[in-house]
């Protein structure tokens, strides 16, 4: 995977991109595939790979074939461009053919997932030779392929140490001029490592930790497309390389210390394309934050919007994440430019998401069956397996709610009764006695929908949970039937639909097992928390290049063995990768007083590491620094104007 903006790279491990082997092949601009087929040749075989080396902004592909060496450098930027070398390294004279096969389909990404079945089998655009490549073209969009020297099929005669180079630029055909291969390089490696030095960094003695956490800071980066209103960081590759609500208001939220210019273009972008008038198609009512944002064929055939609005949580995050950066960063000027955003997102929970005015705000599954993060049509069911009566009263989106109530009472305390009350009747209504745990949701008629699911981790993360209960919810997060060993289950493995390699039935998705463990830290359980943020540290590093993916599958965990990988999943992936912050923060027992400009450390013991060192934290506008051996915390009492411990 290699990705600059809008556009992205998907190939196997040997540089080649065959859509028969893996549907999300291809470069993309957007959600339009603009190459769908590349393969390079030598004399009408395909080269034999040995090698693949990789960093934040390229990839440089090994082969060979016969006595020939051949190195393929790719970097993306508003294309992808590569530099194919064949080397002779033997004592005699090599003739060869060298030749790029090429093709365009100009496939749309909802169809290539399956949503779009009238668009599903896209054929091959016809090329047209150029005098230095080919040229593609359909309704959906036009593309270039350049070859310099120019052509793509060439006849090599290599003397002992010869090599022979081919630049290959495939961009879209407007006119732009093309990047320079060594600047372009130069440029991309140059933006990864402003990234890193904006970004707080995190060392340790444990080699494998260190690997994963510079591949997570690298992949958020990566995520990252350029708007007017900032950087936002998109969901994952390749199925989800655009912009989504509640994925990036979230991961913005866990990102705060590590660097807030996350959440700040995040919220500019949402309040940008805010709900304003009533859409049914769309699901756009006044004051709604979006869910994701499509581009393409499939919107421009009317297949499907531009912008999508049917989330029910993402406008009650919108306030936490609001209320949280505001707190954090003390930037008073960003919530004061937002808070008429905050104003009217506060007013649609009240007039739009609240159906029956008792305070909840309600999933009415209008396009899609369920409406919350878990949002396949079988995430929410009854524990004998039938239908929930709709709307649904999600318990995580009522703690979102009431954290974003909170968060607002700053400005308006007035709100605070209004937290209050929604927190005393949370408490009262999705309380299992018998399960000593929280419902799922709510019913159509207000009765609990009692699956043991992991969404009361949520809860935790917001502190809607009253502490006495959280000694319950804690204990049974950490029961063998939802703990699997790696991460915290969707579901119970007593539930009558369990199943670990289902979407939401039972899968180990590593954001919402963070959720639990930053809200089994802020509760007090150091313990449980730093034994699940340890576990999903674990299944991360086992995973390929130590990246997590969207989800995997919940099995039990059995020595020598590693997580199971669920079949179609996203990496990288977003919130996966700020997980990974929240595990490390949590197990250090960040806990924060930006108004104050305090900083408490109270470090777990962990296996994880004897030695840390955290360089430049993010915090009420400054940054610091700090150490720790075992449980010592080596830092000056105040640093930056910052007291710390």
């Amino acid at each position: 995977m290699l990705k600059r903006d809008r556009f992205f790279a998907v190939s196997a491990r040997d540089g080649s991109m065959r859509t028969g082997e893996f549907l999300g092949d291809g470069l993309w601009d957007g959600d339009t595939r603009i190459l769908s087929a590349l393969r390079v040749l030598v004399d009408g075989v395909e080269t034999t790979a040995n090698g693949l080396r990789m960093d934040d902004s390229m990839a440089t592909f090994d082969s060979e074939s016969g006595a020939l060496q051949i190195t393929r450098t790719r970097f993306v930027e508003r294309g992808l461009h590569e530099r194919i070398t064949v080397t002779n390294p033997s004592a005699a004279t090599v003739t060869a053919v060298l030749e790029v096969e090429v093709e365009a389909d100009f496939a749309a990404m909802l169809a290539v997932r399956g949503g779009m079945p009238e668009l599903a089998h896209p054929t091959p655009a016809l090329p047209t030779g150029t005098v230095d490549g080919v040229r593609f073209e359909s309704p959906a969009g036009r593309v270039r392929v350049i070859a310099f020297p120019e052509g793509l099929k060439h006849q090599l005669s290599l003397r002992p140490g010869d090599e022979f180079s081919l630049r290959l630029d495939v961009v879209p055909d407007n006119d732009e001029p093309v990047i320079d291969f060594v600047a372009g390089l130069d440029e991309a490696s140059e933006l990864y490592a402003g990234w890193t030095a904006d970004c707080m960094s995190v060392r340790t003695d444990n080699a494998a930790l260190n690997a994963l956490l510079e591949q997570a800071t690298a992949d958020i980066r990566m995520l990252m497309n350029h708007y007017d209103t900032g950087l936002y960081p998109t969901g994952g590759l390749p199925w989800y390389a655009v912009p989504f609500g509640r994925d990036a208001l979230i991961s913005s939220i866990l990102l705060l210390h590590f660097n807030p210019e996350i959440a700040r273009g995040v919220l500019r972008y949402q309040a940008a394309h805010q709900g304003k008038v009533v859409d049914e198609t769309s699901q756009e009512e006044p004051g709604k934050i979006l869910h994701e944002v499509r581009n393409g064929e499939v919107v421009e055939r009317g297949l499907w919007p531009h912008i999508l609005y049917t989330t029910v949580d993402a406008t009650p995050l919108f306030l936490c994440a609001l209320t949280e950066t505001e707190c954090w960063t003390h930037d008073h000027g960003l919530a004061d430019e937002l808070w008429p955003a905050a104003e009217a997102a506060l007013e649609w929970c009240k007039r739009f998401g609240d159906v029956d005015g008792d305070g909840y705000v309600e999933d009415r599954g209008v396009r899609y069956r369920n409406a919350g993060w878990k949002d396949s049509a079988d995430s929410l069911t009854n524990v004998d397996g039938s239908e929930v009566r709709r709307p649904a009263v999600l318990c995580e989106v009522q703690a979102y709610l009431h954290r974003g109530l909170v968060g607002m009472s700053r400005r308006r305390p007035g709100l605070k009764e209004q937290a209050a009350g929604l927190k005393w009747r949370f408490n009262r209504d999705f309380w299992m006695p018998k399960e000593k745990f929280f419902a799922q949701s709510l019913d159509g008629s207000k009765r609990q929908v009692r699956a043991v699911t992991s969404n009361p981790g949520h809860c935790l993360w917001m502190r809607i949970i009253d502490r006495p209960k959280a000694v319950q919810v804690a204990q049974r997060l950490m029961a063998p039937d939802m703990f699997s060993g790696w991460g915290i289950r969707t579901l119970s493995d007593r539930a009558v639909n369990y199943d670990p390699c289902s979407y939401h039935n039972g899968s180990v998705w590593p954001f919402d097992s963070a959720l639990a463990v930053a809200g089994l830290r802020q509760y007090g359980f150091a313990e449980e928390s730093e034994r699940l943020a340890r576990a999903l540290i674990e299944a991360s590093i086992d995973f390929p290049m130590h990246r997590p993916p969207e989800l995997f599958c919940g099995d039990v965990r059995e020595p020598g063995a590693t997580p199971k990988e669920y079949w179609n999943t996203c990496t990288p992936q977003l919130w996966s990768a700020a997980a990974m912050f929240t595990c490390v923060s949590s197990i250090l027992g960040l806990d924060a007083d930006p108004r104050r400009k305090a900083l408490r450390i109270t470090p777990a013991r962990t296996a994880l590491w004897n030695r840390i060192e955290v360089t430049g934290l993010h915090i009420a506008g400054q940054r610091v620094d700090f150490s720790v051996e075992g449980t010592e915390v080596i830092a000056p009492r105040v640093q930056n104007g910052v007291r710390i411990n």
